[in-house]
């Protein structure tokens, strides 16, 4: 028996060896090959960034990436009156999806290219907060002809900005002063068209949230709306509102209504008013 006991002994010292050895072989293994794959070089591409026109992009020179990174490149134009009309990639057009998105697999240069939008004419408002001077873009006809309209038939003239919103925008020509609209004037088509950017600025058409359903009412934006979304469908505010026109003058006294006391129905507590509305010759 008691040499039975020492051979079993023996035999289990012998195994913890091994199993310790072996323990320290996968570790050497494991160690050896993170050494390896971190000692290998990171393949990195080079993206140049570029700008045509009015306007700029949240990146500009060359910027280094890791192979495969998924890279975002956001437009903005420098002033409503421009617009983003494509990008170029490496020399091709590649529309003009803002952002625009570019993987790093190569070496590559993308390009804004921005261009002037088209104007007509200049709407004064005269508001009892001070006057604000608009220019009618005329690659909309059917939006402007129709603002334009109502302009020279008065239909603005005494209405107040029923809907006012910090940082949003300011509402405003509903003769019936409630948002409800006035069932006797006309709705228009939606005229949304290339280069529809609700930037700050820029003037567009409220509707009732239906396709085709604007016809007085109007908004100014007073920050860059463009990429709101504003339904569960995902819908995007330049997809549903039709920009017709831009702020050349007074952008500071939308500013101050945008910022004025409103009711939880987002109404001005104290009525501020359009007072006319005409056409500069």
């Amino acid at each position: 028996m008691p040499h039975k006991l020492k051979s079993s002994a023996r035999k289990g010292r012998r195994n913890k060896r091994i199993a310790i050895v072996g323990g320290i072989v996968v570790v050497a293994l494991i160690i050896v090959a993170a050494v390896y794959m971190f000692s290998q070089p990171v393949l990195r591409y080079g993206l140049l960034v570029g700008v045509v026109g009015a306007g700029s992009t949240n990146s500009t020179g060359t910027e280094m990436y890791n192979v495969g990174t998924y890279v975002g490149v956001q437009a903005t134009a420098s002033s409503p009156d421009w617009a983003l009309n494509e990008w170029l990639l490496n020399g091709t057009s590649v529309g003009a999806d803002n952002p625009y998105s570019v993987t790093a697999n190569q070496n590559q240069n993308l390009t804004a290219v921005f261009t002037q939008l088209p104007t007509s004419d200049t709407v004064l408002l005269e508001t009892s907060m001070g006057n604000i001077t608009v220019q009618l873009r005329d690659d909309k006809p059917n939006t402007a002809g129709n603002f334009k309209k109502l302009v020279q038939e008065g239909v603005y003239d005494g209405t107040i900005f029923h809907r006012v919103i910090k940082d949003f925008m300011i509402q405003g020509g509903d003769p019936t002063g409630t948002g409800q609209g006035d069932p006797a004037i006309a709705s228009i088509p939606d005229e949304i068209g290339s280069n529809n950017t609700n930037v700050r600025g820029a003037i567009a058409m409220a509707n009732t949230g239906q396709p085709n359903s604007a016809s007085s009412q109007f908004f100014i934006n007073v920050v860059d709306n463009g990429n709101n979304v504003i339904d569960t469908a995902g819908t995007r505010f330049d997809s549903a509102y039709s920009v017709f026109g831009y702020v050349i003058q007074g952008m500071d006294v939308a500013d101050a209504i945008s910022k004025v006391i409103t009711d939880t129905n987002d109404k001005p507590v104290q009525n501020v008013t359009l007072i006319r509305a005409t056409i500069l010759p």
